[in-house]
């Protein structure tokens, strides 16, 4: 995949045309039966699994990471009636001066979440992200059932040069973290992209299984459940078919495992190629595990345990009757087969469902 659009002297203005429409509610339509953002949402109850298999083979995996810039949003608020997250600081590209929100030059605070920009960029822009994050904390703690015990301090680059330079990472890897320090690829970019919530969402659980004690998770486990959390299932999916018509693309657990643990390949067409694989096997493998194997409630327990301090294997062999050697084994793809079986085709999640046509009584007769 060509990235040199990417480069500041390379479209710029169209990116920027295309973030003011997503920040201002604009967005085309798909197909509502099967699309993305109506199956239904990951929740900390469920039901699960949440799809047949007939279903998730007809509409793919569900993706709920792009309706807060489709017309009709409605901004959350919290048990005592306070805004927050999308649409909660800026209406638009208009400052709405919530006063729990410190914004001073190229610094935004909200919540725990400290970002660190150039002054250059407009602050609605950036509070767009910050938005999101805020969000990506209430619901991700939710499903994790972990607390926040630090502050996850953002600093964004300003251009992919200069990203890419200070992280080793190309652009298909979003962000680099390390503890409660990420850098974090240009967010212009990144909302451009469609992909800044999924960023956000999979930034927050990463940093809250590192800084609750999971960290030593199999990788396979911590790059899943980034994944699965960000509803990043559909996406990876759609990088799959670049490499599904040259030969197979399904790795084994072991080389998944290897994989996410190593620093990225200095050849960048490899290394995206094996990070995006890599990615879509411990999605599919944490996929089947909480869908078919007690949801959230079981994932939860055993972050739980982890948490205060109980040997993983012996937590999971308790709740899954296998430890995690065990149940990688059983959840291998190579195995048991992709969730979504033979229905990889490219969707667009971005794209707002049509609506529903009305049936009038002509119609029904």
């Amino acid at each position: 995949m060509n990235m040199t659009w990417m480069r500041p002297t390379c479209r710029v203005a169209a990116c920027m045309v295309l973030l003011i429409a997503i920040l201002s509610g604009y967005a085309l339509t798909a197909g509502a039966e099967t699309h993305a953002h109506n199956m239904p949402p990951l929740t900390p109850d469920g039901p699960y699994p949440r799809l047949t298999p007939e279903e998730l083979a007809e509409s793919g995996y569900p993706d709920h990471m792009h309706a807060y810039s489709w017309p009709g949003w409605v901004v959350p608020t919290r048990e005592d009636g306070r805004p927050y997250g999308y649409g909660s600081i800026c209406k638009g590209m208009v400052w709405l001066d919530r006063e729990d929100v410190v914004s001073e030059k190229g610094l935004m605070i909200v919540d725990r979440v400290r970002l660190e920009y150039n002054p250059g960029y407009k602050v609605c822009v950036m509070a767009a992200f910050m938005e999101i994050t805020e969000m990506a904390l209430q619901d991700v703690t939710a499903l994790f059932g972990l607390a926040v015990h630090d502050t996850l301090r953002i600093d964004n680059s300003d251009i992919v040069d200069i990203y890419k330079t200070r992280t080793s990472h190309g652009v298909w890897r979003m962000y680099k973290r390390e503890g409660d320090d990420c850098i974090i690829q240009p967010i212009p970019i990144l909302m451009t992209r469609t992909l800044g919530a999924h960023a956000a969402y999979d930034l927050v659980a990463g940093w809250l299984l590192d800084t609750n004690g999971c960290g030593d998770l199999p990788a396979w486990l911590r790059e899943g459940l980034k994944a699965y959390t960000a509803d990043m299932g559909i996406h990876l999916n759609n990088y799959m078919q670049q490499f599904r018509h040259v030969g197979e693309i399904l790795l084994t657990p072991a080389e998944t495992e290897e994989l996410l643990q190593a620093d990225p390949i200095l050849d960048d067409d490899l290394d995206r190629e094996l990070f995006r694989r890599s990615r879509y096997m411990s999605f599919m493998m944490v996929w089947r595990l909480v869908e078919e194997r007690g949801g959230m409630k079981s994932m939860r327990r055993l972050l739980t345990e982890v948490s205060s301090g109980r040997d993983a294997d012996e937590a999971a062999r308790e709740i899954y009757g296998l430890d995690l050697a065990g149940l990688a084994a059983e959840l291998d793809p190579n195995v048991i087969g992709e969730p979504i079986g033979k229905s990889t085709e490219t969707r667009k999640p971005h794209l707002r469902p049509a609506p529903k046509p009305v049936e009038t009584q002509e119609d029904s007769q």
